[in-house]
Parts: C-alpha cells; structure tokens; sequence
C-alpha cells in the first residue's frame, strides 16, 4: 500500500526523524519527564466515538529474571510455531540468549564481546554466522522496544531451521529449508543490543529514553546526560561545516547536551559507537550489508541523509568535498509538490538535474542495489502484517549526520584505499503506540506483529546478500 501523496507530504515537510517526537528536535525534551507531545502529521490520539480516551494501554512488560538460564536454553523464536511470548527481553537475556546460541549450534556460530565498556561497564555482545557479508545492528536508541529481541529471535529461528531441516513462516510468508540455507550461506554478524546502559535504564525507569548514559558532557548544572549514538559515528559527524542550519530548514544533529539529537563531544566519543566500528573493521574483507533496526514508521530507508536526494551522475557532490558545505540541507525548488509526488510515485532522483542546492552522490550500481533491496523488503514486510511499508530514500525522512549508515558506506565513499563499498539500510518498524508514557512502548499485539515482519525484512535482506555474492557482484573495493 502507497502512503497517500497528502500525508507524505505532511510527513516529509515536518523533517523530523522517524526516532524523534515533534517537541525533541534540537531542544530539551519534557517527554521523559512524563508529558505526552502531540503526534505528528495526521496520527491523532484515538478516542471513542463519544470523544473520551480509549480505555488504559497496557504496555507489554519487561521480562524479570534470565528465561534463557545463562546461555543453558537457547532462544526459541516464532518462525517455526508462532506463540505469544510472555515479556520484552531485558539486557542480560539478550547476553544470555545469545550465549545459548552460541553454544546449542557451534561450529560456524561465534560468539564475542566489542572490546570498549560502556560507561557504566557494560560490554556489547554478539554473534557471528559463517564469514559475514552482512551485519544487522539494533537497540542504539534505548527506547525503541523490541528491536533487540527481533533480531536475537530471528537468529534463533534461522539456526534451528537449518538444523532441523525445515522452514520458517511470519505472518503471510512461508520461507523453504532451501531458503533458510541459502540465507544464511550469506553469513551475518549480529549486534543486537548497542546501547545497554540506555536500555537499561529506560527499562527500570519507563521514561522514554533515546541517548545513552554517558553524563560528562552535561553543561554545568544542566539536567542533560547522554549522547544520541546514532548521531555520534565519524563520517558526516561535523553537521554545522556539512550543513545550511542557519535556513532552518534541517536539524541534523545538536551541540546542546540536552538535546535528544546531541551529537557528543567529538566524533566517536562513545565507546558503543567504537564498537560498532569494531566489527565493521573485524568482518570488513566481505562485508557489503549493513542494515540498523528502529522504530517507529513503517519504513525501509535507503541511500544518504544529508542532502534533498541520491543522484548518481555528479560525483563533485560528495562529503567529502568542501566546497559545498554549507548547501547541504535546503531544500530544493518546488520540494513540497514536485518532490514529494515523485516520491509518492515510487520515482527516484537517478540524476542530479533536480534543481537542487546539494543531492549526494552514489555509484548507480550501488543505488540500483540498495533501491532494489528496500523493496523487495517493504514489500514482504507489508504483506506479513498490518503495518503498511514504505521504501525511501533516508534523505526524505529525516536530515542526519553522523549515522551508521554514514559510518558502514562512509570509507568507500571517502575513498580511502581498499575500504568494502557496503550497502547501508535502515528499518523503522512498527507504528507509535498508545502509550500514556512513550509512543514506542508497544503492547502485546504491536510487539508480535513488529517481529513477524522485521523478521521478514530480515530474511529478504540475507536472501538479496546471496544471490549478490552469488553473482559475483560482492565485494566490491576502492582501488587507488
């Protein structure tokens, strides 16, 4: 299903990160002090028909204790025999569900710690499948419940299908033994929890929060603590050289340690963001998808974030290029009818004769690749639940800087010598909820029916991975 022109509109002129509510772009947010902002675009709080609140939301708990017994009972997801599961995962189940793993199918499964602590001494887990061609990140803004687990889930549905021999079904979608095999003939690594200690204390606390935990960049006496990580990596991360803030047209990120877009101290101040680096660096020989889980949309996002579009015949128009900073982020001419219907469409802007100040550069067989991918994932996910999918460009949702996505495409893209061209992608799953303390709390039915069809979008991607690597289109590597 197409988003109509009208609400895509109103949503893309809002330039407002799918992870960010209106009230929490480049300012402090009231909304973890328990006060609900207004929703977005045409999304209304539900009422009954008389106009009174529906009744109480029942948010789906946080699980208590370790349902996986330190790694002694491996996880157990939904493909095979859909179930209601009883509670979100805490953070010391993700550790134990993957040591399960780990562990109940050795031999080309790895478990392994990133090397950094977090500030409150925590380390990042994950898991290694075969010789990765694609990494699947999630769980670097805490509040956006659920990624986590979908992530540990689907791994575990796709270990005990190959070893049974069998196949999985989400939702609609059936996937073969053959399938199975063949996805995971692509190899993956998996870093399902990114930020713990935020995880952590937005599941103690349920005060929606998006940042990590890290308190020594707080101005003296301010109430800020934290940095957003997923504004945090190395490429792009300069947002006031890159961009035209002063239109005000974007907020890719914030200085203000407020803000829920605070972008740290310095690139890759956050021992999480250096991790993810880590394992972008350790698996790098056939790494060529990466793909990072959020919530709340709808989308599959593709293709940079900092400027109107991904054009593919100029590659002047580069980040790497100074002359044009600054331009980045104004909108171009007509942007509001033209762009958005083009958009609506399913068009893309193959070509940088768009009118407009700044439209980053790609290779076409990168942008074919990475346009091709989300739709074939938008399309799967659409039909495996309720939530409608859309595929767009990144850039169309939300103005970034300093993403994973800029940090996995980034190397090729600056033309450092033998760096992987990976392919970059992003989820937003699921829709906001009805939660009176955060929109991405969801219950009980919004969960199951986000890990049907993450798990979907999942498979798609691994699928796309094989049949690349199968056609001798990956790796692909900067020569100088």
């Amino acid at each position: 299903m197409k988003f109509p022109t009208v609400l895509l509109l109103a949503t893309i002129s809002l330039t407002v990160d799918a992870c960010i509510l209106p009230d929490e772009e480049g300012s402090a947010s009231d909304f973890h002090m328990g006060r609900r902002p207004q929703r977005r675009g045409s999304i209304q709080s539900p009422t009954t028909s008389a106009g009174s609140p529906l009744p109480t939301f029942a948010e789906f708990p946080i699980g208590k204790g370790d349902r996986f017994k330190n790694g002694s009972h491996p996880p157990v997801g939904i493909g095979a025999a859909d179930r209601p599961l009883r509670s979100i995962l805490n953070i010391h189940e993700i550790k134990s569900g993957l040591e399960g793993l780990a562990r109940a199918y050795s031999g080309d499964v790895k478990y392994f710690c990133a090397p950094e602590p977090t500030f409150h001494n925590r380390q990042l887990h994950g898991l290694a499948i075969g010789d990765p061609r694609v990494f699947i990140l999630s769980g670097i803004h805490a509040r956006e419940r659920g990624g986590p687990d979908y992530v540990l889930y689907f791994v575990a549905d796709l270990l005990a299908a190959r070893a049974r021999g069998t196949g999985l079904r989400y939702g609609n979608l059936t996937y073969t033994s053959s399938q199975v095999r063949t996805a995971l003939s692509a190899g993956l690594v998996v870093l399902p929890l990114a930020n713990p200690d935020g995880v952590a204390y937005d599941q103690r606390t349920n005060t929606c929060w998006r940042k990590n935990r890290n308190p020594e960049a707080r101005v003296a006496g301010g109430r800020g603590v934290g940095v957003d990580l997923n504004r945090n990596f190395a490429y792009l991360w300069d947002y006031r050289r890159l961009f035209n803030v002063s239109a005000g047209f974007v907020t890719p990120a914030s200085d203000n340690p407020e803000s829920q877009l605070f972008h740290g101290a310095a690139p890759m101040s956050e021992p999480e963001t250096r991790n993810v680096a880590w394992v972008l660096r350790r698996y790098r020989r056939r790494l060529s998808w990466f793909l990072d889980l959020h919530s709340f949309s709808g989308w599959v996002l593709y293709g940079w974030g900092d400027g109107d579009h991904v054009q593919t015949t100029d590659p002047q128009q580069s980040f790497i290029n100074a002359n044009y900073d600054g331009m980045r982020g104004v909108p171009m001419p007509g942007f509001d009818d033209v762009g958005a219907a083009n958009t609506a469409l399913g068009k893309s802007s193959n070509n940088s004769s768009n009118n407009s100040p700044y439209s980053e550069f790609m290779e076409p067989d990168d942008l074919r690749a990475e346009q091709a991918a989300a739709e074939r994932m938008r399309a799967a996910m659409t039909r495996a639940g309720t939530t409608p999918y859309e595929a767009l460009p990144l850039s169309w949702a939300a103005a970034s800087s300093g993403s994973s996505l800029d940090q996995a495409r980034g190397p090729y893209y600056a033309h450092e010598c033998g760096a992987a061209r990976v392919h970059s992608l992003a989820i937003e799953f699921g829709g906001p909820s009805d939660s009176p303390v955060c929109l991405f709390y969801p219950n009980a039915a919004a969960y199951h029916d986000s890990m049907r069809q993450v798990a979907v979008g999942l498979m798609e991607l691994l699928l796309t991975a094989a049949a690349a690597a199968e056609d001798n289109n990956e790796p692909k590597t900067r020569r100088c």
